[in-house]
């Protein structure tokens, strides 16, 4: 088994668990969301850091790519933004495939690698991707595919992580390729201009994303609990558990960002 399908089936078997689908209401997300102003549950966190990006983006038409879509939540959210039909989804799983062509029906829905975008040049007006792009092999070629596919001014909106410092062995069983190991923000911008991007923005968002999934997380069987969703014998049995969870995120992520960069538009002659 190689490292990408051992990723993706890890990745199904965690979205198929029962807990996992109630911490996140069924939604189709897998993400942090993004915790400013307050949101009461996952779902909405979720449903902020879409609406973040689609602002970052500043595209109201136009085709839309989704990169690495998951079980469709990202995707279904776009639709308040976009119409349907204009959506293209891609992932690697045909079960997430298959669970967001459920859920966000009239959006194309196709396995493809993030890497290798099965798409002609200039054809999308803006490419979105969430907490994906520090698994793929590499993210220096997302971008560039990212680039070539993208109509000129058309932006790539993205969130993503740098990971702490694991050995070879470790990297290689998460499935986070040796290349995409940046030191800082910075460089990871140096990277989008490498690519051909211009207005490059990189955000630092690791509390607002990552601390509040961790905050919201460590808590949750006692939310449940409070809620009426959960008795109390399950929730100090999961309790432990929970906080455990919400330590290991925090471990293996050493910064969340916010990035959105831009295909320049050729000087006219």
């Amino acid at each position: 088994m190689t490292p990408l399908e051992r990723m993706t089936r890890v990745y199904d078997r965690a979205l198929l668990s029962s807990n996992y689908r109630k911490l996140y209401d069924d939604s189709g997300y897998f993400n942090y969301g993004y915790w400013r102003g307050n949101p009461k549950t996952q779902r909405e966190a979720c449903d902020a850091l879409v609406d973040r990006l689609a602002g970052l983006s500043g595209v109201k038409s136009g085709r839309i790519l989704d990169v690495a879509c998951g079980p469709g939540g990202t995707t279904k959210r776009l639709t308040r933004f976009f119409a349907p039909e204009n959506i293209t989804a891609i992932n690697v799983s045909e079960a997430q495939l298959a669970a967001g062509r459920q859920r966000a029906p009239g959006c194309t829905f196709l396995k493809m690698d993030a890497t290798a975008l099965d798409f002609p040049d200039e054809h999308f007006d803006a490419v979105f991707c969430v907490e994906a792009a520090h698994h793929f092999n590499t993210r220096d070629q997302f971008f560039r595919e990212a680039f070539r596919v993208l109509k000129p001014g058309g932006p790539l909106v993205l969130t993503d992580m740098l990971p702490a410092a694991f050995t070879r062995p470790w990297s290689e069983y998460l499935h986070l390729p040796l290349a995409n190991r940046l030191p800082d923000l910075t460089t990871f911008g140096k990277h989008l201009e490498q690519a051909g991007f211009t207005d490059v923005r990189v955000e630092d968002a690791t509390d607002v994303c990552l601390g509040g999934f961790r905050r919201y997380l460590a808590r949750w069987p006692e939310t449940e609990r409070k809620q009426g969703r959960m008795s109390l014998p399950v929730s100090l049995l999961y309790s432990p558990g929970y906080r455990a969870f919400a330590a290991y995120f925090g471990a293996i992520t050493k910064v969340y960002l916010i990035a959105s960069a831009r295909k320049p538009v050729p000087e006219a002659v």
